[in-house]
């Protein structure tokens, strides 16, 4: 299983709307993926005892698929839509990893 992770890192001036991108931008880009082999979608809201500062992770989200080919397929169909989407959120520049998840039950 391939796991596509998009997170925001805090810098000096960022905005970032919490509500709207765990509500109407997961809700996007499930509609976005889905048709696309997306197996199951997760957002993170991390939190601290201290207001974030710079480099700080501050949101993810977990996208996972089957394969690596069918995750860059997806991305390639999808992303210009979820970019379109970033001014609605947020300021910042999200970064794309891509993991292979292994379960150990």
């Amino acid at each position: 299983m391939i796991r596509v992770i998009g997170f925001y890192r805090w810098k000096d001036g960022a905005t970032f709307d919490h509500d709207y991108y765990n509500s109407a931008h997961m809700r996007l880009t499930k509609q976005a993926l889905s048709p696309h082999g997306l197996l199951r979608l997760e957002s993170d809201r991390y939190v601290s005892a201290k207001s974030p500062v710079a480099g700080d992770i501050i949101a993810a989200s977990n996208a996972y698929f089957p394969s690596i080919e069918v995750a860059q397929s997806a991305l390639a169909a999808a992303g210009a839509a979820l970019t379109a989407d970033l001014s609605n959120y947020t300021n910042l520049t999200p970064e794309l990893r891509l993991s292979v998840v292994t379960d150990h039950p």
